[in-house]
């Protein structure tokens, strides 16, 4: 209903919870309490479908963009430097495991088969940790050099890689209404 209501009319309720949820005799839904609504433009309310789309059918390339579109990045930002973050790769395994479903447990024990057949069957768990942690590392130095960075110079190679992309993200007044 609240998808239905921010894409069909454009207005946001700020403040869903289940005292401001009622059913009708008729077995409608009745939402209460519209102090705190947000007026959603024609734009974001595309951008958003954008977005729930290309989750749908798995454009996972598409998201840098969706993310400028949604103003999660800044417009000076451009979908070629989010891609080059990493973010598209990280995303895409979340946005994987939660469409395969089954909650955390199943999400942990398919993370886990994955890491296996990425890294070796025959690994411990704390080995499955270590060999991840490797190679996030790798990529991430991987990155840095791609931008020029003597990664020789660099003495916490995630510090400097959260340092530049600080100004890739950044969380959008309307998420504020969300929260």
């Amino acid at each position: 209903a609240y998808l239905t209501m921010l894409l069909d009319t454009g207005v946001l309720h700020c403040d869903p919870h289940k005292g401001n949820l009622l059913r009708t005799t008729d077995g409608r839904l009745c939402i209460l309490d519209w102090g705190m609504t947000l007026e959603v433009p024609k734009d974001l309310q595309y951008s958003l479908l954008e977005f729930i789309a290309h989750i749908n059918v798995e454009d996972y390339d598409a998201i840098p963009q969706d993310f400028i579109n949604l103003g999660f990045s800044p417009p000076t930002v451009t979908a070629e430097r989010l891609q080059s973050s990493g973010i598209t790769e990280g995303l895409s395994f979340a946005f994987r495991q939660l469409a395969a479903g089954g909650g955390p447990k199943k999400i942990q024990e398919r993370v886990k088969e994955e890491f296996l057949q990425r890294y070796g069957s025959d690994l411990t768990d704390e080995e499955l940790r270590k060999a991840a942690r490797a190679d996030m590392m790798q990529r991430m130095e991987e990155q840095l050099a791609a931008e020029g960075v003597d990664v020789k110079g660099v003495t916490n190679i995630m510090e400097e890689v959260s340092r530049r992309n600080r100004e890739l993200f950044s969380l959008p007044p309307y998420v504020l209404y969300l929260a």
